[in-house]
This record gives C-alpha cells, sequence and structure tokens, in this order.
C-alpha cells in the first residue's frame, strides 16, 4: 500500500523486508514505530561527511561509533558511542551500518556489528586484505548477517528515502501519479558504483523505476555474491525485474549464471544483466580490485561472462541504448512515472546553488527583540527561576530534577569554601583581567572531576570566592549558589531575600547572548583548539571589557550623575537627564546603556523592571532609565532605547552599589552561558575548525 507522501512507509519497502529475513522481531518494531534506523561506524573526513549526506536525503542515522573522536555528537545532533555495544544498550533498534574505518581496522570494526546481532552490514572500506575479509564472513554466516562489501558505495532505496553509504541521489522510485509513490520497479545489483549512476540516468530517462540499489562490492571476495542477493531481492513483491551491473574479473556474473541454471526455481523475475569492460586488456586492473582478467584464464572476459549468462537465459547488453530496450522489453514496455518529473527534480539539483555552509548550536535563539533559552524565553526566567536552574538549562538543556537544586548548592558551597588563589592584583585593573588570572592559576577547578552541570556549577562557586576576593566582600555563611553570588558582589547588603532575588534575576539576564558576542567566540575558539575548561571561560571572560559588557557600569555612573543633579538643582529627574546628555554629548563622551545591534525593545528589560518595582529596589535612577529613551531623543534628535545594561546600572545606582557590581553582574552571569558554549562545542564540532560565527543556526527547542 503506498502513502500520498513523498515516500512510502518504511514498513513497505524493500530495507524493511531484508530485515524480515534476518531478524524479524526488529521488523515489527519498525512496523509499530514507522522509522528503520542507521547508524556510521568510523568517523573519518569520509565517514563524518556521509553521515550528513544519509541524513539530508532523509534516512535516519540514530547514532555513531567512533572510539577516539573526541566527539560526543556529530553534525550536532547524532550521538557518537565508543563501541557498538554502548551504542545498542541506547539504541537497539539500528537495523543497518555503514563501516567507514581504514581497512587495517576494518575487520574488527565489521565483526563487532555483526557480533552485535545488527542484520545489515555495508562495508564501504576499500583494499581490506582477503585474510580480513575471510574473518568478517565467517562471522556474519555465523549470524546470517546480510553482509555487503567490502568495497561497495552503499545501498539505497528511494522509496523509503533511505541509504546507506555514498550513493547520490540520482535514483526515481515509481511514481504512479504525481506526488504518491509506490515499492515497485527495477532493482539493480550491482559491483560496480559508478556505472549505476549512468545506469539510473539511463533507466529514469524512459520512465523505469528503482526500488532498491544494491551495490554488493568490487572485490574479488565479497560477503554477499550476485547469488545470495539476487533470488533475494527477487522475493520482495514490489520488484518485477533485476538489473544485474557486473564487469570483467572475477568469476560472479558465472556463479550466477550456473546458479540459475541449477535453481530456476530461485529465479522467477527477468534478469538483465549489463557487463562493462569489454574492451579492457587482460592482466590490466580497470578500476576495482576484482575487475581484472588473468592472462590466459578462460574465465572472468567479458566474453566468458556473456556466454555464461546467455547460457541461463539471461539478457547481456553492453550499452546504456540495449539496457533501456532489454528492461523495456521484459516489462512489457511498462513505464512508472512521467520522465519529465525526473528531468525536471535533476535539473532543480543541478541549478541549485551549493548549500551554504551552516553550524548549528543549541543553546540560544538570538532574534530581534526575542531571546530564547534552550526553548525558553530569557525574559520568563528573570525573577522567577535561580541561577542554578538557568545553568542546567544552558548546560544540559533541561531543569533539576527532584533533589538536585540542593545536591546542586552544596557542592557550589563546597567550591565557594575553597581556598583562593594567592595571586597578586593590582589596583585599578578591569574586574574581567582580575577574574580571568583567578580562573587561570585556580588548581581547584582545574582539578575538579564531575559531568558538564557538575563542573559548571562548581565553576560558579570559584567565581563567588573569586569576585569576594576582587570587591572586598565574603561568602562566609552562603548556603546556596545564589547567597553566593550575591553576597560575593554586593556583600551583607543583600542579606535582604528582596534585594538578593533582584540581583540573581540581573545575573540571570546576562547569561546568554547566542554565539556572536566576543566573550562567546573567544570562549568558542579556545574550545575548538580543546583548550582546557577554565582556560576557555577565562578567554570568555578576558573578552568582557570596557567595550563588551562594560556598559552596565558605565550606565549606573551616567544614571547617579543625573539622579544627583535633579536633587541638587530640585529639577525633575527627566530635565536632569537631559542635561547631562547634552553635557556628555558636547564632551565627545558616549552614553552608554543605550541602544543595541539586534534589539529595538531589549526583551530583558521590562522583565527587570516590573522586578525592582516589586522587590523594591527601583528608585530614581530607574525612573531615569524608563524615560530616558525620551530624554536622548530631545538632547541629541534620535531614538536610542534603553538596553539590559542600562536598566542594570540603574538598579544597582538605586541599590547604592558600586557601579563595578553591574559588570560582575554581567560576568557572573556569562560563565554560566560561556560554560555551555564549551561543552556543546567539544561535544559537537571537529577540532581546531574554521568558525565563521555569522554562519551559526539555532536548531534548539
Amino acid at each position: 500500500m503506498s502513502v500520498q507522501s513523498p515516500t512510502i512507509s518504511a514498513s513497505e519497502g524493500m530495507l524493511a523486508y531484508l530485515v524480515r529475513q534476518r531478524r524479524p522481531d526488529l521488523a515489527d518494531r519498525i512496523a509499530e514505530t514507522g522509522r528503520i534506523e542507521t547508524a556510521v561506524i568510523g568517523l573519518g573526513r569520509q565517514g563524518t561527511r556521509h553521515a550528513g549526506l544519509m541524513r539530508a536525503f532523509g534516512t535516519t542515522v540514530t547514532a555513531a561509533v567512533a572510539p577516539e573522536a573526541g566527539l560526543r555528537r556529530v553534525h550536532e545532533t547524532i550521538p557518537v558511542y565508543d563501541t557498538v555495544a554502548d551504542m545498542l544498550r541506547v539504541h537497539p533498534d539500528i537495523a543497518a551500518v555503514s563501516i567507514w574505518r581504514h581497512f587495517s581496522t576494518a575487520a574488527d570494526a565489521a565483526i563487532e556489528v555483526v557480533e552485535a546481532g545488527i542484520p545489515i552490514v555495508v562495508l564501504i572500506s576499500e583494499g581490506m586484505p582477503v585474510r580480513d575479509v575471510r574473518r568478517v564472513l565467517v562471522a556474519a554466516r555465523k549470524r546470517k548477517t546480510l553482509l555487503l562489501g567490502p568495497n561497495t558505495p552503499g545501498i539505497i532505496f528511494p522509496p523509503e528515502r533511505v541509504k546507506v553509504g555514498m550513493l547520490p541521489d540520482v535514483f526515481y522510485p515509481a511514481e504512479p501519479e504525481p506526488g504518491r509513490y509506490t515499492a515497485e520497479g527495477v532493482t539493480i545489483c550491482s559491483r560496480s558504483g559508478a556505472i549505476l549512476y549512468h545506469m539510473s540516468d539511463a533507466l529514469a530517462s524512459a520512465g523505469i523505476a528503482q526500488n532498491a540499489v544494491i551495490g554488493v562490492g568490487g572485490d574479488a571476495a565479497v560477503g554477499s555474491p550476485f547469488p545470495a542477493v539476487v533470488p533475494m531481492v527477487m522475493g520482495f513483491p514490489g520488484t518485477d525485474l533485476v538489473v544485474v551491473a557486473g564487469e570483467i574479473g572475477g568469476f560472479a556474473e558465472e556463479l550466477l549464471a550456473e546458479d540459475v541454471k541449477a535453481h530456476p526455481e530461485r529465479y522467477p523475475k527477468p534478469i538483465v544483466a549489463l557487463i562493462s569492460g569489454r574492451c579492457a586488456p587482460a592482466g590490466k586492473t580497470m578500476g576495482h580490485a576484482g575487475a581484472i582478467v588473468a592472462p590466459g584464464a578462460d574465465y572472468g572476459t567479458f566474453a566468458s561472462k556473456k556466454a555464461a549468462l546467455e547460457a541461463a537465459g539471461i539478457t547481456v547488453v553492453n550499452s546504456q541504448p540495449d539496457l533501456i530496450a532489454a528492461v523495456r522489453e521484459s516489462l512489457g514496455g511498462r513505464s512508472y512515472f512521467d520522465a519529465e518529473r525526473y528531468y525536471a527534480r535533476m535539473r532543480t539539483l543541478w541549478e541549485a546553488p551549493p548549500p551554504e555552509e551552516t553550524w548549528s548550536t543549541a543553546i540560544t535563539l538570538v532574534e530581534p527583540d526575542n531571546l530564547v533559552i534552550r526553548g525558553e524565553r530569557l525574559a520568563d526566567l528573570i525573577g522567577a527561576r535561580s541561577l542554578v536552574e538557568v545553568a542546567a538549562l544552558l548546560v544540559r538543556g533541561q531543569g533539576l530534577g527532584a533533589g538536585e537544586q540542593e545536591t546542586l548548592d552544596a557542592l557550589a558551597v563546597r567550591a565557594a569554601a575553597e581556598p583562593v588563589p594567592e595571586l597578586p592584583l593590582r589596583e585599578g585593573d578591569d574586574v574581567s583581567k582580575q577574574l580571568a588570572g583567578l580562573l587561570l592559576v585556580d588548581g581547584a577547578l582545574a582539578a575538579f572531576d564531575g559531568d558538564e552541570l557538575a563542573r559548571t556549577v562548581w565553576c560558579l562557586g570559584r567565581v563567588g570566592a573569586f569576585f569576594a576576593r576582587i570587591l572586598g566582600t565574603s561568602v562566609a555563611g552562603a548556603a546556596t549558589l545564589s547567597e553566593i553570588a550575591c553576597r560575593a558582589i554586593a556583600g551583607d547588603d543583600v542579606r535582604d531575600a528582596r534585594r538578593a532575588r533582584m540581583l540573581e534575576a540581573a545575573i540571570v539576564a546576562s547569561v546568554d547572548h547566542g554565539v556572536t558576542p566576543p566573550s562567546a567566540q573567544a570562549t568558542l575558539l579556545a574550545s575548538s583548539v580543546r583548550a582546557a575548561y577554565e582556560v576557555a571561560v577565562a578567554s570568555g571572560v578576558s573578552a568582557i571589557t570596557d567595550v563588551h559588557g562594560g556598559a552596565g557600569a558605565k550606565a549606573a555612573e551616567f544614571f547617579s550623575e543625573c539622579a544627583a543633579l535633579a536633587r541638587r538643582k530640585d529639577i525633575p529627574l527627566d530635565v536632569a537627564a537631559e542635561r547631562v546628555i547634552g553635557v556628555r554629548m558636547s564632551a565627545g563622551r558616549r552614553i552608554e546603556g543605550l541602544g543595541h545591534r539586534v534589539h529595538k525593545q531589549d526583551p530583558r528589560r521590562d522583565a527587570l523592571w516590573a522586578l525592582a518595582e516589586q522587590t523594591g529596589a527601583a528608585g530614581s535612577c530607574v525612573a531615569i532609565s524608563k524615560e530616558v529613551e525620551t530624554s536622548f531623543r530631545y538632547a541629541r534628535g534620535m531614538t536610542l532605547p534603553v538596553n539590559v545594561d542600562g536598566v542594570i546600572g540603574a538598579i544597582v545606582a538605586d541599590m547604592g552599589l558600586d557601579p563595578r557590581v553591574a559588570k560582575a553582574i554581567f560576568i557572573y552571569g556569562r560563565v554560566a552561558g560561556l560554560s555551555a558554549h564549551y561543552f556543546e562545542e567539544i561535544a559537537t564540532q571537529p577540532s581546531m575548525r574554521r568558525i565563521d560565527f555569522a554562519k551559526a543556526v539555532y536548531r534548539g527547542a
């Protein structure tokens, strides 16, 4: 039964049929789930590239195995495991794998897969010694595994949009009417990959569909020769005819001919054989290792293969026009689709520009007037989630389980209690420089061993201890990460729960703004070369300067100056703001905390304003921040809305805190975001890649 969609259901096609011959239980699960899961073994250049191409074709690439890849996900979403057993514990329904390992290790990888019970194994690897191939064959026969290759381009099933290997998207399925596909058609079994593409184009030009294309392998010794594969695919109800693509060398075609004559009942459907290499000289390898005619031999030549196949009643051709004519005749002139639709599709593929190279992040979506952290609006997190909860969301993409908050808070308290390194801190140095130095030399941070979230929380606890030293505060007596952060940056003055809530909300508002800010870029570059965690985070912190991340401190000074002028002159706040803006602009000084390169209305602004009113933190400076856009327009003649740094600066000023606290707030929050970027980079991207930050695409929830 066909379905009204670009593909047929997974259980209707040839691949599910092949799985059922080996693993009926797995075929039943395919029917239940509607998914055929595949995996990639080996993540060298080709394995990695084709994992992405298989997925782009429509294949469900569930996992990969690469013991020394150093990745935990490839193409950002495909999990990577050290062993096949590890993979199957998490993904037990893998039906087919492609193996891309070097010939020296391909046999061991193949045997590991076979013995794990995966029913279909596509051994792409080329140049394997015959001795190694023999070992794999013995294992495959014991397990009744369908082993294809070595030296195969793979398999592809156009109606299901599934491929396992490197075959291109040039094969066309049966389409009795536009948009409705079926599993009927011709099945191609070939020793050669290149021949397949030409055959497919020739058949498609005549409206002849391919329901499956199977590369058996081009080496002299392969896992499943023609006599094993051809009768098997003939058992599939949708197969009307089998095209065998052979070539000179070996005796695979002669063996097929002998089997057809000896067991005609196994071959109930027509066969057309295309044999290449008619003019090849004896003793010269023509492409594949198996494509060589031994001098003086009476087998393996074009003539011997043609004679043997024709004696078995199989039509033999040597050109595309003859292939089309022979297949048409055997099918009684049947057509499976309008050839013009094939031409239109191929024209679209040929004329399409190369796909833009992008890379993905699942951490933060940044778009005008909107910030989303792992699927949740950052504005909704401000004041509603603790720093620990937001750190968990950033790093692992989900909230905390029962009891985790207490466990992680206790971890942060332990971290904050560790001695702070005796690093000399020069008076007048920026807080970001001082913090980065402490991060780099801290043995307690470098030595900590835990999962990603635990390392992040430990780091946030250490940052609290470092800020306490830098700002002259104390974290003694703090029982949670929230208390550590607030006491570290504002001292004992924040023992009031409402003021502490306000400061923590400001920290949460600062956690991340995607991959393009300089702090995130610095961390990602360090991560790409696999710098240690504390080095990568310190790199990001070092990039937080007065140019990036320092606007809050400058804004606090500005709003304090405006409020002081209003009090001193007994004038309205907006008038005072206009005067201060005018004086500063005349002196060529910037007004910090206004404008944003992405947002016209910063999505974090209103949430902070509302919480400042609730907690009693709002005073004259917050009031000025709400009107400063109008004041700036009157003074300067242009519109610049207040941003999150401006609001945080106003809140810090109203709370009577040192302006440096505004920058410390930004840094504290950003450490959580930088940690998330570090762990995502090393888990999903190859080392030392060239990072085009403008090419990042958000693919989170």
